[in-house]
């Protein structure tokens, strides 16, 4: 198998983890580096959910290496990228 050259176009975590298990990110061309993080367009939202809910989506974030507000903000943007697609 040949190694990937460059990263996919994607927020899935599974697809992006792989390819950085599987590339050697020394040797990727062409990639800019960013100082700093680009300022996005976020608001902050504040709502409630079950307990139990919140720890899974902790649990399961941390399993996937990352904040949990990161993954159910990724969590929300497939849902509402699906309604928007319809599929639901």
């Amino acid at each position: 198998m040949q190694e990937p050259s460059f990263p996919p176009h994607t927020e899935e975590v599974a697809a992006l983890a792989e390819f950085f298990d599987l590339a050697d990110t020394t040797q990727l061309k062409d990639l800019e580096e960013i100082p700093e993080a680009p300022e996005r367009n976020l608001v902050s939202v504040s709502l409630r959910l079950p307990r139990h809910d919140v720890e899974v989506l902790k649990r399961v974030a941390a399993q996937e290496g990352l904040a949990p507000s990161t993954f159910m903000r990724w969590v929300l943007r497939r849902f509402v990228r699906s309604l928007a697609s319809g599929k639901q």
